[in-house]
C-alpha cells in the first residue's frame, strides 16, 4: 500500500511541476512579447531613445529569466532566441530584427506549451 501512495505522490509532484513550468513559460513569453510590441511601436514612430530603452528592458528581463528557462527547455530554440535578443541593438534593419525576435518568442512558446503534438 505504501508503494501506491508513493506513486500517487510522485504523479502529483510531476503534474505540479508541469503546471508550474507551463505557467512560467507563458508568463515569460507574454512579457517578452509585450516589450517587443512596445519597441516595435517606438520604431514605427522613429523614437530611437524609447526603442533602445525597451530593448535594454528586454535584454535585462532575458538575463534574469535565461538560466531558469534553459533548465527545463530545449536548448536549440533558446540558443537562437538568446543570440537574437543579445544582438538586437546591433541590428542593421531594426524593424525586421524586432519582428524576427517576436516570431522566435512565439515559436519558442508554441514548442514548449503542452499540446497533443508536443507530447507525442
Amino acid at each position: 500500500m505504501k508503494r501506491i501512495w508513493f506513486a500517487l505522490a510522485f504523479v502529483v509532484l510531476c503534474a505540479s511541476f508541469c503546471v508550474f513550468e507551463q505557467a512560467y513559460v507563458k508568463d515569460c513569453c507574454d512579457n517578452m512579447t509585450a516589450i517587443l510590441t512596445q519597441a516595435q511601436k517606438y520604431e514605427k514612430e522613429k523614437n530611437k531613445a524609447l526603442r533602445n530603452e525597451k530593448i535594454e528592458e528586454l535584454q535585462n528581463y532575458w538575463q534574469k529569466k535565461n538560466d531558469f528557462l534553459f533548465a527545463f527547455s530545449e536548448h536549440g530554440g533558446l540558443d537562437e532566441l538568446a543570440e537574437n535578443i543579445r544582438s538586437l541593438k546591433m541590428a542593421h534593419n531594426m524593424k525586421s530584427a524586432l519582428a524576427e525576435t517576436k516570431a522566435l518568442v512565439g515559436i519558442y512558446y508554441e514548442n514548449e506549451k503542452l499540446s497533443f503534438s508536443n507530447v507525442f
